[in-house]
């Protein structure tokens, strides 16, 4: 499983990229909708 294939190490690489942005993107989405809720609360 562990041999030279550049696909797999491709596919390792974006997988592990994948993972870091889509924690990104969760956290500023909880902001917005914290924001949203807030707004809707203070109006």
């Amino acid at each position: 499983m562990n041999k030279k294939n550049p696909f797999a190490r491709v596919f390792d690489m974006v997988v592990h990229n994948v993972r870091q942005h889509l924690m990104i993107y969760i956290v500023i989405w909880l902001i917005v909708l914290a924001l949203d809720i807030f707004y809707i609360w203070y109006y």
